[in-house]
Formats: structure tokens, sequence, C-alpha cells
């Protein structure tokens, strides 16, 4: 970013010096804040993240992936927004979960990648935000 900020600073583009500036500042913190935990609760009427409650007939399908190690289990909803609810398993049972949202909702096998999810993973690969041990 230095390197960026000189040659704006050559060029006299002292607006956009700020603005990378700004995102470089957005970047350092929301990459040094970890995340909070979030309390799932799945029960025989719906799923409840935190305090709204999604209903089964909200959901659409499930089906469970794996992201930097942790097991996912995604349960895509009818409505455009949100989408998708992001749950991680943690210390549950993949088999114990699947078999108890399997009496609501359909279970996906293999789900096919978006362009946004195939740019995503090529981007992280390519371009990797932390250091490799």
């Amino acid at each position: 970013m230095f390197l960026v900020e000189i040659i704006l600073f050559l060029f006299s583009q002292y607006m956009l010096m700020l603005v990378v500036l700004s995102l470089l500042f957005v970047a350092f913190s929301l990459s040094s804040i970890p995340p909070s935990d979030f309390k799932y609760r799945i029960s025989s009427e719906g799923i409840t993240i935190e305090d709204h409650f999604f209903l089964w007939q909200e959901l659409y399908d499930f089906y469970f992936k794996k992201r930097e190690g942790v097991d996912v289990v995604h349960v895509r909803t009818h409505s455009f927004i949100p989408g998708e609810l992001t749950l991680t398993l943690g210390s549950i049972d993949r088999e114990h979960l699947k078999s108890a949202l399997l009496h609501y909702l359909p279970y996906r096998e293999v789900i096919k990648p978006t362009f946004m999810e195939k740019s995503g993973d090529w981007l992280a690969k390519n371009f990797p935000l932390e250091k490799e041990n």
C-alpha cells in the first residue's frame, strides 16, 4: 500500500490517497477483531439463530461443506435474503445433525459452486491474506 500511496502522491491524487488509506484501515480492523460466537437452536418448528427464527416452510434444503478445516452446514432459504444460513457444527456429529434435519428438509449431496464461490476460492488460493505455517 505504501507503494500505491507514493504513486498517487506523485500524480497529485490526494483524495484517492485518502480512499486507499481508509480501505487499509477497514481491512486491518476487520482482520484484527475475531468474529463472535452465535447461538443456534434447531427445534421441531424451525431454526433459531440468536434472536431470529426461521420456520421450516421458509427453508429449502441443506448440505455440508468443510470451510478452513471446520465442518459447516448450509441451509438454503426460499427467500433471496438471507439466501443461506451457515451454521458451524463444532462438537456436534455430522450424521446426528443430518438425521435430525432429514425429517424437515431434503439433503443435497453435491451442490454446484456458483461463479462467486469459484472466484472467491481462486482469490483465496492465489492471494492468501494469512501466512501459512
